[in-house]
């Protein structure tokens, strides 16, 4: 089988983003479970999904991605003190599916 395409991964990720969704919107509640139960249930599974503990998915690198600025205005409005994420932006990624996902997100069927 040929590697996936970025559009291929995109779509897989998406949708397994969905089916979480699904589940959890759909499960039976017990007595004590609330909203905030199945609000920390798709965030723990999408934590899972992305350290490749989700079966059907690999893990998936996540690393800060700060505007190229940020250190300086960091710096600037914040002297002393300033704290700045770490640059990524010579990182080499093959296939990096971020920058657009949220946009996706309600286009993708299941």
């Amino acid at each position: 089988m040929p590697e996936l395409t970025r559009e291929q991964v995109i779509d897989n990720f998406l949708r397994h983003i969905k089916g979480i969704t699904k589940y959890w919107a759909t499960i039976d509640l017990k007595e004590n479970d609330n909203i905030e139960y199945r609000c920390e249930g798709v965030a723990f599974s999408i934590l899972t999904m992305l350290d490749g503990c989700s079966g059907d998915m690999p893990g998936f690198i996540v690393a800060p991605y700060p505007h190229e600025e940020d250190k300086e205005y960091t710096i600037k409005s914040d002297g002393e003190n300033a704290e700045w994420y770490p640059q990524n932006h010579e990182s080499e990624v093959n296939c990096d599916i971020a920058g657009g996902l949220h946009e996706l997100f309600h286009q993708t069927k299941l």
